[in-house]
């Protein structure tokens, strides 16, 4: 499952795949890569307000998505660079548009065409329909034109005619700045080389496209024959002698000639060019290594040879592929569902424009087409089991995979809403790829810097470890979504029951952490419990929350030893942050860290600024817990380690196959895991 932070490889920002206008879609993918509007302004924060390199790969997809990110991508404030590396394509060519600096690599190929859609219903709604693609195209040629110093006017042409460029075409018609790596020379040099053929072989480089596909955008007159370079004609400059007073006669001026060109030098250029050209197709298995040296050995101008090597590959291909010209668009299908999901969602942009004030029950219908007679109950029935290819996953209704997106994305958006109090005693999770046992393991010794010896000697550190158990747990419930409930419309159902799961889902987790807490759970490197006199966590006698047994539970934090060392003063010097009080000690917390203007000094609480009080409700004698105790933890190494299965880190929704034609059955889950691990960064007084 991705997530913004894998967009950023090596301190800069990586767009490769397809556009999607939401990343929650895009998880039904699966390994499929893509990025969303979110996930780049997202990465954008992660990275922060200084100059930024983006890197694009992409065939497009949704044009909003395109729009959305290029306007997060111009509002940087520190700048974009953007670098065209392989492909920029439909809605990925608006990318380019937003950079500060746009540059193209060297092979790679910028595509800009007409955005299009779909509609279903009558007459006028096709026409409208066709209205706004005209308009969102006006648009997009604005901004295509406010980058590129053309007109609207001249940019609705090219995006009309599908127009493919290379990188020096780029760059000539104001769409790019430049050529990544290369300076004007080597940029003129390359444009010497591979003008007649740039753009076929840039695509041929980019993935999933046959070589006749991109062949068949070749002219034919480049095919035939590619234009030499032009001579370069050097003329010998006039020179007049002078004369020297003194001298007796005028020295005549030394004769300039023309230089002649190196026929080993050139011959090494051309032998060279030939190889670098083949190189990316010899690794792909295209063309062998026999192909490459007959061009050599027979003297093929290195101006020709790109020429060649195509033919070749062309005559390679498998007769049974298309010929006709790649064409890449956003599947119509997918629209379609993803407007009328938005509509579900109460959105009121993008695709669910078009299908805004949709109810469940006329979707339904429409998805089950016309019935004899205007049978309502039967329409509805059809549209719950009609099923297309592109529906969701085959067997799964078009209404089923709707109403469970719906179901999915509300639910998660729930989810996130809702705050996780045990986060107060957990650190960073940690990834389940199955549901056995995982084990936290924390290594630790005597590192302590020894005196070296004098015939340098080092003394060996010693290296232990210990480890904690955790496993990860799936529960769930069913869900239905009878034929009923679509009959009486019921919309309240999609806000309803995703709701509840996600405050069950918090709940689980809650109840898992806090109940390890509150009951002192075992650990099972030492098989002592988690507050324990022999771990040096837990309070001799029991006291209130005041300065003096404040301070004395921070004497023990700060005097805890590194796991596994035998030196007296090796103290990993822990600072206690975080108060953690049930519900009874809420107010007796609140004034304790409220800072006042004592009358005298020994009044003074040195800690009202150092600790960060929190109130859980499981800690109380009400859950089973204790209204006098009270805990310190320390941030920096909570006691708590929590875990989820892999690409489950949300609660998840999923249809069932199969399912009768009167219900959509759904199942809802969420596997979570925790385990007391550490105890050194957590103290407990049982309080009085």
């Amino acid at each position: 499952m991705m997530k913004a932070s894998d967009l950023i490889v090596g301190g800069e920002l990586i767009l490769s795949g397809t556009v999607l206008l939401d990343d929650y879609a895009g998880y039904m993918l699966e390994s499929d890569i893509f990025f969303a509007p979110r996930m780049v302004r997202e990465a954008l924060q992660i990275m922060g307000e200084g100059p930024v390199t983006v890197r694009v790969n992409s065939g497009g997809g949704h044009v909003w998505a395109g729009e959305q990110i290029r306007a997060i991508l111009a509002a940087h404030p520190g700048g974009t660079t953007i670098v065209v590396e392989g492909l920029a394509a439909s809605a990925a060519s608006l990318l380019l548009m937003a950079g500060t600096s746009r540059l193209m690599s060297q092979g790679s190929q910028l595509m800009i065409h007409d955005p299009s859609g779909f509609v279903f219903g009558t007459e006028a709604e096709m026409r409208r329909e066709a209205d706004v693609i005209g308009a969102s195209a006006q648009t997009y040629a604005a901004v295509y034109a406010s980058a590129s110093g053309k007109t609207p006017e001249e940019v609705r042409e090219i995006m009309k005619a599908e127009t493919w460029y290379g990188p020096e075409e780029a760059v000539a018609q104001g769409f790019a700045d430049g050529i990544a790596g290369e300076d004007s020379a080597a940029a003129t040099s390359s444009l010497t080389r591979f003008a007649t053929m740039e753009a076929a072989q840039a695509a041929f480089m980019s993935a999933g496209a046959s070589f006749e596909q991109l062949l068949s955008r070749v002219p034919d007159a480049a095919r035939r024959a590619t234009p030499k370079p032009k001579e370069i004609l050097m003329t010998t400059p006039t020179t007049t002698a002078t004369q020297t007073p003194p001298a007796p006669a005028p020295q005549p001026a030394p004769q300039m000639t023309t230089p002649q060109p190196d026929p080993v030098a050139a011959e090494r250029a051309r032998v060279k060019g030939i190889r670098e050209m083949a190189a990316p197709f010899l690794t792909s298995g295209r063309l062998m290594q026999a192909d490459i040296d007959a061009l050599i050995d027979d003297g093929t101008a290195l101006a020709d040879a790109g020429t060649r090597f195509m033919a070749q590959m062309a005559a390679a291909e498998a007769p049974s592929r298309s010929h006709s010209p790649a064409r890449i668009t956003h599947d119509e299908t997918d629209t379609r569902m993803e407007g009328m999901i938005g509509a579900l969602m109460k959105k009121t942009d993008g695709p669910a424009a078009d299908y805004r004030g949709l109810r469940i029950k006329r979707m339904a219908m429409d998805l089950g087409g016309a019935t004899r007679g205007y049978d309502e109950a039967a329409q509805v029935k059809r549209g719950m089991m009609a099923t297309t290819m592109t529906g969701g996953a085959l067997g799964v209704s078009d209404f089923a995979y709707i109403t469970t997106e719906v179901m999915k994305r509300t639910l998660l958006a729930a989810y996130q809403r809702r705050a996780a109090s045990w986060q107060l005693v957990t650190g960073a999770p940690i990834s389940a790829a199955d549901f056995r046992e995982l084990h936290a393991v924390r290594f630790g010794g005597d590192f302590q810097l020894k005196p070296v010896g004098e015939n340098g000697e080092y003394k060996q550190a010693r290296l232990v470890d210990e480890a904690e158990g955790l496993k990860v747990e799936r529960r769930g419930r069913t869900i239905n979504l009878t034929f009923e409930s679509v009959i009486n419309d019921d919309m309240g159902a999609f806000q309803r029951i995703p709701t509840e799961f996600a405050t069950a889902a918090r709940l689980m987790e809650s109840s898992m952490v806090w109940t390890l807490f509150r009951n002192n759970a075992k650990l099972k490197s030492d098989g002592k419990a988690l507050f324990h006199a022999d771990h040096g966590n837990l309070a001799g006698t029991a006291a209130a929350i005041s300065v003096a047994s404040i301070a004395a539970a921070r004497k023990a934090m700060w005097e805890q030893r590194a796991f596994g060392s035998k030196d007296s003063d090796d103290f990993l010097s822990i600072e206690a942050d975080r108060l953690i009080v049930p519900p009874a000690l809420e107010m007796v917390a609140g004034q304790f860290i409220t800072t006042i203007t004592p009358a005298k000094t020994a009044d003074v609480n040195p800690f009202s600024n150092s600790l960060t009080p929190s109130t859980v409700g499981h800690l109380g004698a009400a859950a089973g817990g204790s209204d006098t105790a009270w805990y310190l933890v320390s941030s920096d190494m909570p006691p708590i380690q929590h875990a989820y299965l892999e690409g489950y880190e949300a609660p998840t929704v999923e249809t069932l196959d199969g399912m009768n034609p009167d219900v959509v059955t759904m199942n809802a889950r969420h596997i979570f895991g925790a385990a007391a691990v550490e105890y050194r960064g957590t103290y407990k007084n049982a309080g009085a």
